[in-house]
């Protein structure tokens, strides 16, 4: 008997294995329709979101990229433009100190002129008051020596003589 319990246990049933594939067969087709197509559905619209991700984030990539270029060009231009802006400021102070340096000199050429004509002026203030106190004295001596007073044109004879002796 226990050879007979031992093969049963050990004997295979055909119809036990069909039955067994069948119900395999038939859970498997279930669990692809209702399990395993959602879940491909479900992993293909995950892989069309990561793939539209990736592609918002190379198209921003780009964008950012182009933003910077025009960025680094607005400011190489404002560069230039600092550039133009202080050699023109540069250029007009140079021209506002010649322009300076210019108008100071015409004022100091014109005070040494008027210092020049003052001192002409001055000059000859001086020399007619010499002649006048040499007439003057010339007179005096001249009265003294002659003893008599010299009238108007035989004092303005002698001061010329005198003037003509002394230059």
């Amino acid at each position: 008997m226990l050879e007979t319990q031992a093969l049963d246990i050990i004997s295979v049933n055909i119809w036990q294995i069909l039955i067994s594939l069948a119900n395999l067969a038939i859970l498997f087709f279930i669990l692809k329709r209702f399990l395993f197509k959602p879940v491909q559905k479900m992993l293909e619209a995950r892989r069309r979101e990561v793939e539209q991700l990736y592609g918002e984030a190379e198209t921003a990539k780009e964008q950012a990229e182009h933003d910077k270029s025009i960025y680094e060009d607005k400011l190489a231009a404002a560069d230039d433009e600092a550039r133009d802006v202080v050699r023109h400021a540069m250029t007009k102070a140079n021209e506002m100190s010649d322009e300076i340096l210019a108008d100071t000199g015409r004022k100091v050429s014109e005070m040494k002129a008027r210092a020049e004509a003052d001192i002409a002026q001055e000059r000859k203030r001086a020399v007619n008051a010499l002649k006048d106190e040499v007439a003057d004295l010339s007179l005096d001596i001249a009265e003294k020596v002659i003893g008599r007073e010299i009238g108007e044109e035989d004092h303005r004879a002698l001061i010329d003589d005198c003037i003509k002796d002394l230059k």
